[in-house]
């Protein structure tokens, strides 16, 4: 079969390799469709690592081929969606319910071969059977979702809580419908990008700021009547957003830290411990338990407008140089039949 293979920073290649053999605990899928995440972007250019020889690749949806005999649940033809880690269900962590963060957790596409590939395996329970009315193009995006919809749920939001989300890329905007799930209704979306902003006003924002145009400080204060939102969500990644969100939150409220900074945060923590901020990190999700899929097939969350590009399998090295550009939100792969 075709995979995209990581051999080295800055080279990846399409390459002829075995199809998985499963287990009798693992499910063989026909890919149908994968998305582009940042993550794939950065072990590309050497910013994160990852095991060379390894598949890229942690979003899709596909058809199961085959099922290993202690899989009861998942049938072949059916329609699936798919958690990209193995965990080992023994850990604290994993006996906890909190299996996104299991102590010895491998990632698809990182330390293990991933989903950039025209088959791939799963143990049974990472697999999600896909909801009627679901396609199989929103279930490849049903992983970022996913993240998204854990982070704002780390922060209890609640329709009288008022938000600022840093970043309408692939994950703020999913963020935004997140909280707007749980009924929140005074949103500020922060980006720096302009044409993005007319999609986070579409999809719920009750404010959207550029700020590097407008004082989003100020704005705050203006919406909050001086005293600053209950939570802050930051899915943009930057030191200096995350340091700002100090400044933008009321005493006592949340900050949620979703995005992955390069570098070194300095945080005003005199402010922090004096006004009781509570802060949270989130990481990746518990697709299953929270039941994002079923969220994205009633299109609660809806990601269909965050597609901007689709490439065909063949074209995906092309794929990630579009991804790079500021038009890219969601770069969609096609799968061969």
């Amino acid at each position: 079969m075709k995979a995209l293979v990581y051999e080295a920073p800055g080279k990846v290649r399409i390459r002829d390799v075995d199809k998985p053999e499963i287990t009798s605990d693992e499910v063989l899928i026909k890919t149908k469709f994968a998305t582009l995440c940042g993550t794939d972007q950065n072990i590309l250019e050497g910013k994160f690592p990852a095991k060379e020889g390894v598949i890229l690749g942690h979003e899709a949806s596909g058809i199961v081929e085959d099922v290993g005999g202690n899989v009861p649940n998942l049938h072949p033809g059916e329609p699936v969606v798919c958690a990209p880690y193995l965990v080992c269900g023994r850990c604290t962590s994993c006996r906890a319910g909190r299996y996104n963060v299991c102590t010895d957790r491998k990632h698809l596409g990182i330390e293990v071969d991933g989903l950039f590939a025209e088959y791939f395996k799963l143990p049974g329970y990472a697999v999600y059977p896909a909801p009627a009315g679901m396609s199989l193009e929103e279930g490849a995006l049903v992983e970022p979702a996913s993240v998204a919809y854990h982070a704002a749920r780390r922060t209890s939001p609640t329709p009288s809580d008022s938000v600022v989300i840093f970043g309408a890329g692939r994950i703020g905007l999913l963020v935004l419908q997140s909280v707007k799930a749980f009924g929140c209704q005074r949103i500020i979306v922060a980006e720096v990008i302009d044409r993005r902003l007319p999609l986070a006003e579409k999809l719920g924002a009750h404010r959207v700021v550029n700020p590097r145009n407008e004082n989003l400080k100020e704005i705050v204060k203006e919406e909050t009547d001086g005293k600053g939102v209950d939570i802050v969500m930051e899915a943009a990644g930057i030191p200096q957003t995350i340091a700002e969100t100090v400044g933008l939150v009321r005493s006592a409220g949340k900050i949620c830290l979703i995005g992955i900074p390069e570098k070194t945060v300095e945080f005003d923590f005199m402010t922090l411990v004096r006004r009781e901020i509570e802060i949270v990190t989130s990481d990746a999700s518990l697709l299953g338990y929270e039941r994002t899929h079923e969220l994205v097939a009633k299109r609660i969350i809806d990601v269909r407008p965050l597609i901007t590009h689709t490439f065909h399998f063949e074209d995906i090295i092309k794929a990630f140089e579009v991804a790079k550009g500021q038009e890219a939100i969601k770069v969609l792969i096609e799968f061969p039949d």
